[in-house]
């Protein structure tokens, strides 16, 4: 459950904090599995942002990492800049694999040195100690073997967490779902158990984070959930704003009926008692909950009251 403001204190063989306090320890691997294009860099940038500033995740506390580190193994950086300089961190230090020239890629093609690959585009970066490093995507590239083989996944993923121990760093993967089947009796019943490849990967993880694209209309948000390994799973909902960001679904919902209700107000003044009627039969808002976004508005300086119990919308500037 949604951690206070106080950080967890820090143990004796622990030289920094959890990045997440009862969410995501320091020193592991962390999963981030969704669908191509679902919005997964996008999150991340936001989450960066957060961690930088000291801000709360999904209401939990948030320790800063001592520094960031971007690994882009898919495409070029300006893709996932976009995200980033949008999020207010367009100075993250990266490395692109697709954007490094004199990386030779016809070795990537050798599944079983695929540690060895990562670990040169890692040490590009050489984060210090305390940092929190993402490689986008781990699979299949970074997997040193087949990525459906579960003893595969397992190996590079112990890999993956011993470095994480040795650096004295966190080391959170994207990772891409499989598609759901369907046949209701076939789809898979954890959101988790969808990253596509071996079930290692949520096996030999320390946290399993995953973004399920809306459907609608009865699911018109993205859901957001993390399994921690020593805390309850939670889940969010989220939509992304004009911008692309993620914004919580409540927040979104507010302000769309803000807008709602805003339209209900004409540029002439008018009575408010027609204004609340035509929330009421137009919106079907209650009487107090029209009372309420119409009080909203003008605190807003969205609507305007030109003489008492007359309201109008307010001119734009």
């Amino acid at each position: 459950m949604p951690s206070d403001s106080s950080a967890t204190p820090i143990s004796a063989c622990q030289a920094f904090p959890d990045p997440i306090p009862g969410v995501m320890p320091f020193g592991t691997v962390t999963i981030f599995a969704g669908a191509p294009g679902v919005g997964k860099t996008a999150m991340l940038a936001d989450w960066c942002t957060r961690w930088r500033d000291g801000k709360p995740i999904w209401g939990h506390a948030t320790n800063r990492p001592t520094a960031f580190y971007y690994l882009a193994a898919d495409r070029q950086w300006a893709s996932h800049a976009t995200w980033f300089a949008l999020a207010g961190f367009p100075d993250i230090p990266f490395y692109s694999l697709a954007d490094d020239l004199s990386f030779d890629v016809r070795q990537l093609a050798h599944a079983r040195h695929a540690h060895d690959h990562f670990l040169q585009c890692f040490n590009r970066l050489d984060p210090i100690p305390g940092a929190h490093v993402f490689v986008d995507p781990v699979a299949p590239l970074f997997i040193a073997g087949d990525p459906n083989r579960s003893r595969d996944v397992a190996v590079s993923m112990l890999r993956f967490s011993r470095l994480a121990a040795d650096r004295q760093i966190n080391i959170t993967c994207t990772a891409h779902f499989g598609k759901q089947k369907t046949d209701p009796k076939e789809q898979y019943t954890r959101p988790q158990d969808r990253i596509a490849g071996s079930g290692a990967f949520a096996g030999f993880t320390d946290t399993q984070i995953y973004l399920i694209d809306p459907a609608p209309p009865k699911q018109p948000y993205h859901i957001l959930g993390w399994v921690p390994r020593h805390a309850g799973p939670e889940e969010f909902h989220t939509v992304r704003d004009a911008n692309g960001l993620f914004v919580p679904y409540g927040l979104y919902e507010e302000l769309e009926r803000l807008d709602q209700a805003l339209n209900c107000v004409s540029t002439d003044p008018t009575p408010a008692g027609i204004v609340l009627q035509r929330m009421q039969t137009g919106l079907g808002f209650s009487v107090a909950t029209a009372e309420r976004y119409l009080s909203q508005l003008v605190k807003l300086g969205r609507v305007s009251k030109p003489r008492r119990g007359i309201y109008q919308r307010a001119a734009l500037s």
